[in-house]
């Protein structure tokens, strides 16, 4: 994936992850919120989080999605002292990025044997850090070889600096909600701040805790109207709450500042048949770490806008200079066809058939850095045209763009194998495109097959409409499928012709969809390329 188009897409899930951790939640639900977009926008198989326990000793599974029930995994409880990629990244405290398996095995290579399970293909390993101190770890699983763009390791240290702040406020608001448990264990035997007043709202009871809290005496308020012995309360918030829990004779709880001393305070005020008794514990602490986090998540948001924004102005950068390029390029080759065309007529009469084939050659030149210039206007543009989604049968538009590239199959043989193609809600425009570019690359990258086979299919799996172009020609290494979908990345020889700029508009167009693309290839029989788009079941996607 592109690092431009990932970033503007990585941001967008960063906010939304934001907004999911803004309330205060269990450490479980924060894994899981963490873990979810984590695994969906690099394309992962699956993913965990590992924290480490209250003792300190030991990793303690705490969330995994993607793996079979029961399934073994590397990824397992275990003591702090193992040889593990999870427990290397907590002492280092810095991200692990293992893009084969032969990278982590060659580092591990008693991993399998040690936990009984199979090392994934490609696989991350994020320190989960909080201040300099190590919580745990959150890993993604890949099936296939992956290649992680700064782009992508960026939003996944992001996530983990996010899941380490949640876990934080998570721990703290355990802890206080812990301590007022016990604070109202202990306010049953009357031991904290309690008070209570009659019908005429003179006071009754008073314990120490609220003494102390008072700066008073009981047996200085005893007796005696609470009122008129807190005149500054009178018409506050708490004082109107004593009057509603007097009158309606239903308990009421709220959160405010004390009129007394100023600090916040956690006040539930009960009815009883004698009149009021209310107890209240000083929450000073707990707001100001409420304040902390709503200040974090600002600035979070914050910096998310800022790389936003950095983001726009490159592209706009990046598209000022494709289209330069090519305005620049554009009257420098008109002249080349043009010389050579005069010189042919110079010349007439005396070209031989050699001379004859350099012309042919410099005006085949000519005509592939013409189409090459096309391709980057066409980069260039591509994000500046709305998108116009629609409900698109696939088989149809499969076959019209087979039909259209007819030229490119005369004197070949092709057999085509097409499936039961979903249907998408996308731009047709756009995804028309789309397999242009993927069949003529299958169809140039079997050119010299003499059984050419070329396979379109598809499946909707889990929410997600996957569609395959699957060919028996030019095989295609996993390295140099990591990159077919960058510009000028790939050599020529992958797809038996030129280089294909029109798979990064290909790229593009599925990111501005929500989806991705990526190829798979063994190196040595042909090559897949895969589209996957959210499954949108009739809802229009968003430009």
């Amino acid at each position: 994936m592109a690092e431009p188009q990932a970033r503007t897409l990585f941001s967008d899930e960063l906010l939304a992850v934001g907004q999911a951790l803004n309330p205060i939640q269990p450490q479980e639900v924060v894994t899981d919120i963490i873990l979810r977009p984590a695994i969906s926008s690099l394309g992962a198989v699956a993913g965990a989080v590992l924290l480490i326990n209250a003792q300190g000793d030991r990793l303690e599974l705490i969330t995994r999605q993607g793996y079979e029930q029961d399934a073994k995994t590397i990824w397992q409880d275990g003591p702090l002292d193992r040889h593990i990629p999870a427990i290397d990244a907590i002492e280092r405290q810095q991200p692990l990025f293992f893009e084969d398996s032969n990278h982590l095995k060659q580092l591990y290579p008693q991993l399998e044997e040690e936990t009984g399970a199979l090392s994934p293909v490609a696989t991350a390993v994020l320190p989960i850090l909080l201040g300099g101190q190590a919580l745990g770890v959150l890993v993604l699983d890949f099936r296939e070889p992956h290649r992680f763009t700064p782009a992508e390791q960026q939003f996944l240290i992001t996530l983990a600096f996010q899941c380490a702040a949640a876990l934080d406020r998570s721990l703290q608001h355990a802890r206080l909600i812990q301590q007022k448990q016990s604070q109202v264990d202990i306010l049953e035997s009357i031991s904290d701040a309690f008070y209570a007043v009659d019908a005429q709202w003179r006071f009754t009871y008073v314990n120490r805790h609220a003494e102390k809290f008072w700066g008073r005496s009981r047996e200085d308020l005893i007796g005696k109207v609470c009122w008129e012995e807190f005149p500054q309360a009178v018409g506050s918030e708490s004082y109107q709450a004593h009057l509603n829990a007097a009158q309606g004779r239903q308990v009421v709880r709220l959160e405010a500042r004390s009129p007394v001393i100023g600090s916040w305070i956690t006040m539930t005020i009960n009815p009883t048949s004698q009149g009021l008794s209310v107890y209240f514990a000083d929450i000073t602490e707990r707001k100001a770490v409420d304040a902390r986090a709503s200040e974090f998540a600002r600035a979070l948001e914050r910096r998310v806008m800022e790389r936003t924004q950095e983001l726009q102005d490159l592209n706009a950068e990046l598209r000022a200079y494709a289209i330069g390029i090519s305005r620049d390029l554009t009257e420098p080759l008109r002249r080349v066809n043009a010389f050579v065309g005069l010189l042919e007529n110079r010349l007439k009469g005396q070209v031989d058939e050699r001379l004859g084939r350099m012309f042919t050659q410099v005006r085949e030149e000519a005509r592939r850095v013409g189409e090459r210039m096309d391709e980057l206007r066409k980069l260039a543009v591509l994000e500046r045209r709305e998108l116009r989604a629609e409900p698109l049968e696939l088989i149809q538009l499969v076959v019209q763009v087979r039909s259209d590239l007819e030229p490119l199959l005369k004197g070949r043989k092709v057999t085509w194998d097409l499936g039961t193609l979903p249907r998408v809600t996308a731009d047709a425009l756009l995804l028309r495109q789309v397999f242009a570019e993927l069949l003529a690359v299958a169809l140039d990258a079997t050119q010299h097959t003499s059984q050419a086979r070329i396979e379109v299919d598809g499946e909707v799996r889990d929410g997600w409409v996957r569609v395959w172009v699957r060919h028996n020609g030019v095989a295609l290494t996993p390295e140099q499928a990591q990159r077919i979908f960058d510009v000028f990345q790939v050599s020529p020889a992958v797809f038996g012709a030129d280089e294909r700029i029109g798979l990064a508009n290909v790229r593009r167009i599925v990111a501005r969809h929500g989806g991705q693309v990526w190829a798979t290839g063994d190196g040595e029989t042909g090559a897949c390329l895969v589209m996957s788009l959210p499954e949108r079941r009739g809802e229009s996607a968003t430009g």
